[in-house]
């Protein structure tokens, strides 16, 4: 029987209502309540899409919910063999493997959104259907040697990449890479340029928060999206988590790397599902499974391996 991995999506997966599955069960959302100081369940449960777009209250709110899935399946006794989180969805991958609690990382990542919202001029975009990565790095760099910064960010499956860097920059990138040979170029609807230069001064700030967090060696092997690499040293998982603020997200990387190690089933955990899709894009063989809801996770019963 082969390997399993755990996966958890990054910001972008939040949706309206999202919370409605943890009223039932809210004790430890209310305990993260205290330590942020606002109400994450009730901006998870009846928060408007408008409220859910803020960088500082996204990231808990992700985080939050598909920790506590993962954590909810994880008391039928599966447990996975590596986990993979996409951005800031590597927290909740955290909390899986042992690293850091719920709160703690809830607490993390709305400091962590807090720093990336206050860095301005910044965007992101989708780029669909350019295959040629090696051109469109070629295409961000004569740009970003013109005058404003523009990079690739994520590089999420075939065919499918994220750039990253300052309004304009990004906006004459659309052109190029359309006439580079993308076939569609989508403006993402974020508060900054992530994964890119443009972090590192929220990068600086941030090792600092992370340098007082109470870090354990995890007890599951976390695949980083720096350098896709399983790692479970306490320090060396702070010093990937603040590089990847401003480095690319190697997310195919990380999904190959899994599958070289056994991995044929991967479940994710979260509001929605958008790193499914990606995942069937790299490797159509995997067997591909989701939880956005208590009834999910109670659905998926024995079929995970424990």
């Amino acid at each position: 029987m082969g390997k399993t991995a755990w996966v958890f999506p990054g910001q972008g997966s939040q949706a309206v209502g999202m919370g409605q599955t943890f009223l039932d069960n809210p004790e430890q959302l209310q305990a993260i309540n205290r330590r942020l100081g606002f109400d994450l369940l009730d901006a998870m449960a009846a928060g408007s899409k408008e409220e859910l777009q803020r960088t500082e209250v996204a990231q808990p709110a992700i985080v939050a919910h598909a920790a506590s899935l993962a954590q909810a399946h994880a008391k039928t006794g599966a447990t996975p063999d590596l986990v993979i989180g996409h951005s800031v969805g590597e927290y909740a991958a955290l909390v899986v493997a042992g690293v850091i609690d719920l709160e703690e990382a809830s607490v993390l990542v709305h400091e962590r959104g807090k720093l990336m919202s206050e860095v301005k001029d910044g965007t992101m975009a989708a780029v669909i259907g350019m295959t040629d990565v090696d051109e469109a790095f070629h295409v961000t760099e004569k740009i970003s040697a013109s005058g404003n910064l523009v990079q690739i960010a994520n590089y999420n499956c075939p065919g499918q990449f994220v750039i990253s860097g300052h309004v304009d920059a990004v906006k004459q990138a659309e052109t190029d890479l359309k006439e580079a040979g993308a076939k569609r170029v989508l403006p993402l609807n974020v508060s900054g340029a992530f994964h890119s230069s443009y972090m590192m001064p929220a990068a600086t700030r941030f090792k600092d928060v992370l340098a007082s967090s109470p870090f354990k060696p995890a007890a599951i092997g976390v695949v980083s999206n720096v350098d896709a690499d399983v790692h479970t040293a306490p320090e060396k998982l702070k010093a990937l988590l603040t590089e990847q603020l401003y480095a690319s997200v190697r997310f195919e990387a990380c999904v190959r790397k899994a599958i070289d190690a056994g991995v044929d089933t991967f479940i994710e955990f979260g509001p929605t599902s958008p790193l499914s899709g990606l995942i069937k894009r790299i490797d159509s063989k995997v067997t591909i499974k989701q939880a956005t809801t208590l009834e999910e996770v109670a659905a998926l019963g024995g079929e995970v391996r424990a």
